[in-house]
């Protein structure tokens, strides 16, 4: 069902008044009381207390106005002071496909030194099986070792001479350890991994260990690596999203998830009624040179976007001409054909004619202005204030280019690249722009809304907190690159991002991303206070409750039980 904003207003209008009314006509299920409620909401913005009714929130207040709610069997939780925020949305992460290896994958948030790393990876091994591959896809950086490098092959293949390894850095290259180049056969005759890798070879012409590529390529092998049947790849998606639960996540937003295929396991559980997030995702191009007509083909028989309260979809992304996309460029230079140009202009002429939501890729200031020149152009017949578009990244965002956006009314979709890319940022452009990198300041000082994503699990630490964390420190991964203070956010705005902005990004902020009378009991009550913790703790934040609709689901300890 589509809920309509203005019905979903006067229910929680009418729930606000018979809640705090003299002769409530309705009485809580739940009550939270005696805790910091960080609402979210402009017009009351902490309160003590929220009282749950069914899968909505009945009313916000003071521990004596919520009191005055509870009926017979009420249950009754004393918080003990501790933070209650608004269910978190991470609007741009890879959760899709992601979640479909999470049981295959290693990960090394947190990993100070190579010893520990391959400690880790020793860990991993025990727990496959013979010749089963230890496979670590990204979200790691050499600068958050002491030694301030990457592990070699050799010492790869020193720390589990009997299990194949694949190391992957971001979408830079990737390692495999000497077992791994004989499972793959790197030194055959002949030998093609195909999807475009390219197999590094020494004065000899024997296999380095070293892989390069790029976006589309390393995904094609670690699919290959981790393939499983559909109800494999279901159970790990599921696992994937209770591990975003015990953070606190109660929505995603998938940019792209790669083929029809990848989207079963989500529809699975779907039907199942196994889904613990609300999901949305968009569809990206698969066409090359001809996006526009396979967009016109696939969105035939859909409605721009609809959403079902469990499932949502939010139209296009994020790959919408592949000539137009930068993949992970770090510096200027990008100069699309025009042929890819005019083919942008086809593109988003078709979704602004049918009002369908679009959030496209850019890396670069230099590809955030193709798109803004193509869009541009589509405007003067099409207004696109009120289709809720976006673009994503834009690590090296101008203020020219965000004027541009603010004059379109654009959004503004931010992740945590530069969190690992820093120090790539700063050699490819410079202080100035690396200070800068990404200008979510310089978005918000302009009033253009931002919604806060993690493009995980390749680039980006999923479950939000270390997003949340580099937009109050500006400190890179392991120190590489610092930010000025004039650029940080405040706790209040790094929030916002990822609840109530989050919520207006999804078209969901009538039910979700503030905690209001009316609105879905989409909390979550967090272990350490948010507001008070050290900025360069925020990111071990975890949930101890978090309610998807009133419901639990996660609550380790049986804070309100079922």
């Amino acid at each position: 069902m589509i809920r309509h904003p203005l019905r979903s207003a006067l229910l929680g209008l009418g729930l606000a008044l018979l809640a705090l009314g003299p002769a409530a006509a309705e009485t809580a299920d739940l009550i939270l009381r005696n805790g910091r409620i960080i609402t979210m909401d402009p017009g009351q913005p902490r309160a003590e207390a929220v009282a749950l009714a069914g899968e909505r929130i009945l009313a916000v207040g003071s521990d004596a106005q919520i009191a005055a709610l509870a009926g017979d069997g009420v249950k009754t939780v004393d918080l003990e002071g501790k933070t209650v925020i608004p269910g978190l949305i991470d609007t741009h992460t890879h959760a899709i496909r992601g979640g479909q290896t999470f049981h295959d994958e290693t990960y090394l948030f947190g990993i100070t030194s190579l010893p520990g790393a391959f400690d880790q990876l020793r860990a991993a091994a025990a727990e496959r099986g013979p010749e089963g591959w230890v496979v670590v896809g990204g979200s790691w950086h050499p600068n958050q070792f002491e030694e301030k490098r990457a592990p070699t092959v050799a010492e790869l293949g020193e720390a589990l001479p009997d299990h194949p390894i694949y190391l992957q850095y971001l979408y830079d290259y990737a390692l495999v350890n000497p077992k791994g180049i004989e499972l793959l056969g790197l030194d055959e005759p002949g030998a093609d991994l195909g999807h475009g890798l390219r197999i590094e070879r020494d004065a000899d012409g024997k296999a380095t260990g070293r892989l390069l590529g790029g976006i589309g390529s390393f995904n094609m092998l670690m699919g290959q690596l981790t393939a499983h049947d559909e109800s494999q790849r279901t159970e790990s998606l599921e696992d994937f999203f209770a591990a975003l639960n015990a953070a606190g996540l109660t929505g995603v937003i998938d940019p792209s998830a790669g083929s029809p295929a990848s989207y079963e396991p989500l529809f699975d559980l779907r039907d199942q009624g196994k889904l613990s997030l609300r999901v949305g995702y968009r569809i990206p191009a698969a066409v090359p040179g001809s996006e526009a007509e396979w967009f016109q083909n696939i969105m035939a028989f859909r409605p721009p976007h609809w959403d079902d309260g469990a499932l949502a979809f939010l139209g296009l992304g994020e790959n919408l001409v592949f000539g137009v996309n930068d993949g992970v460029q770090m510096g200027p230079g990008f100069d699309p054909s025009p042929e890819a140009r005019a083919e942008l202009v086809k593109v988003a002429t078709y979704a602004a004619e049918r009002r369908i939501p679009v959030e496209i890729h850019a890396y670069t200031d230099d590809a955030a202005r193709v798109i803004l020149d193509a869009f541009e152009e589509v405007a003067k017949t099409n207004p696109l204030d009120d289709l809720r578009w976006a673009i994503a990244h834009l690590n090296t965002g101008s203020a020219r280019t965000l004027d541009r956006m603010k004059a379109l009314g654009l959004a503004y979709s931010v992740q945590m690249g530069p969190y690992f890319e820093g120090p790539a940022i700063l050699e490819a452009n410079g202080p100035e722009v690396s200070a800068l990198s990404p200008p979510v300041r310089l978005a918000l000082d302009r009033g253009i809304r931002v919604a806060g994503g993690t493009d995980s699990t390749r680039i980006g630490v999923f479950g939000v907190w270390q997003a949340i964390e580099y937009h109050l420190t500006g400190t890179s991964l392991g120190g590489g690159v610092q930010r000025p203070d004039d650029q940080l956010l405040t706790r209040d705005e790094a929030l916002a991002m990822y609840t109530r902005d989050a919520a207006w990004l999804a078209f969901a902020e009538a039910d979700r991303g503030t905690i209001t009378a009316g609105k879905l009991a989409d909390l979550v009550v967090l272990d350490q206070p948010y507001e008070t913790i050290p900025a360069d703790q925020v990111h071990g934040i975890r949930s101890v409750l978090t309610l998807l609709g009133g419901k639990p689901v996660h609550d380790p300890s049986g804070l309100i039980g079922q």
